[in-house]
């Protein structure tokens, strides 16, 4: 595995405010497995790949995944709230500052060990995972950002073939269509992806499953910008699926299954992450335990895949990965090892350079960036 050092030159320069930070580099915001302190914000310089030095954003209890709002500076979070049995998430505002986010409000889930989130292209309810408790719950947002209480709760059921892992559902990612209308949800207890839409009155109404091959583990999903194809990293094979969405009916369809390692590897098979480049031509999946990214070229015409390499990602367990908007630069969450590091994308085989470039984030396990400019308020 390769080896990185950080750049001392480039962490010891003064540190800049989020919001004014796109002059020199693109900020992310971090979420992490911590009690306190959860939320770290750095920058990345779109020249070099340098990522600068981490400082603390919000203070929350282990956040873990975030999503951005698609036209506001608000970013929401899943947590785990020490006071609450159930799970929680939390709403913040993007500032400038020192403070770079503002608390808005906290709200429960409903249900035990929320997972995941993401937010309707409209930008007025959040869709969540329960893994705990083997659920997906609606919650809507208010226009000031701030989150509203659960309006619709709905538990899975089933199991599937893994003698541990899947006795039970245990719902672990989401994801919604382009056109807002339909919702989806990886689960990883039962081998299903699971749609549904909005009924009467606000409430989630399963339209259909598609159904993984046995002992899979579904675990997050990604559409293709064209919304024809939805991708599907399961964790327990370590495998991609590929799967055709008809908009119409909101069903889906198997197109592919690929490997996201090494024929010859004997290890744990534990994915994590999967991205798809802003251009459509690539996907990226992370392997945890392997320790490495799989690069994969995206039939224009299919929507299938071709393996074009697997990248080390320089650390321990990555969690996350994450493709920057101008689609130059891969930044890999390692969780055991506390770091990030970026990797330049090569714009034709959407292969992966490392640029020697690290910062240190305690227990990282998601990468977001932020849009910069108006505020939208």
């Amino acid at each position: 595995m390769r080896s990185y050092s950080l750049n001392p030159k480039f962490l010891s320069e003064e540190r800049i405010p989020l919001k004014s930070s796109i002059r020199t580099g693109r900020p992310l915001l971090v979420g992490t497995h911590l009690e306190s302190n959860g939320i770290y914000a750095c920058r990345l310089d779109l020249a070099t790949g340098a990522l600068g030095e981490a400082e603390i954003a919000a203070d929350a209890p282990r956040p873990g995944f975030l999503a951005l709002h698609p036209q506001r500076p608000w970013v929401y979070a899943i947590t785990a709230e020490p006071r609450q049995p159930n799970g929680g998430v939390r709403a913040w505002r993007i500032a400038p500052g020192d403070d770079l986010l503002s608390p808005l409000n906290q709200q429960p889930t409903g249900d035990m060990g929320a997972t995941h989130l993401a937010i309707n292209p409209g930008g007025t309810m959040l869709l969540i995972a329960h893994y705990g408790g083997g659920s997906t719950a609606l919650v809507p947002l208010a226009p000031d950002g701030a989150l509203k209480p659960v309006i619709s709760l709905v538990k899975h059921v089933g199991a599937s073939a893994h003698p541990t892992r899947q006795t039970e559902p245990h719902a672990h990612g989401v994801a919604i269509d382009g056109g807002g209308r339909f919702f989806f949800i990886a689960d990883l207890g039962t081998d299903e992806v699971i749609v549904y839409q909005i009924a009467g009155g606000g409430q989630l109404e399963r339209v259909s499953a598609w159904k993984a091959r046995s002992g899979s583990g579904p675990r997050h999903l990604a559409f293709h910008p064209n919304g024809k194809w939805l991708y599907l990293i399961n964790e327990l094979t370590s495998t991609v699926s590929v799967l055709a969405f008809d908009s119409r009916a909101g069903v889906l369809s198997d197109l592919q299954t690929v490997t996201t390692l090494p024929h010859d590897f004997r290890g744990e098979k534990t994915a994590g992450e999967i991205v798809i480049h802003p251009s459509g031509q690539f996907v990226y999946g992370s392997n945890r335990g392997h320790d490495s990214t799989a690069v994969f070229a995206v039939d224009a015409d299919r929507g299938t895949l071709t393996l074009v390499e697997i990248e080390p990602t320089g650390g321990g367990h990555p969690r996350s990965i994450g493709v920057d908007p101008t689609g130059n630069f891969l930044i890999a969450a390692n969780r055991d090892s506390d770091n990030l590091v970026s990797f330049r994308i090569d714009a034709t085989t959407g292969g992966l350079a490392p640029t020697g470039f690290e910062t240190r984030v305690p227990r990282p396990v998601c990468v977001v960036f932020p849009t910069l400019g108006a505020s939208g308020e």
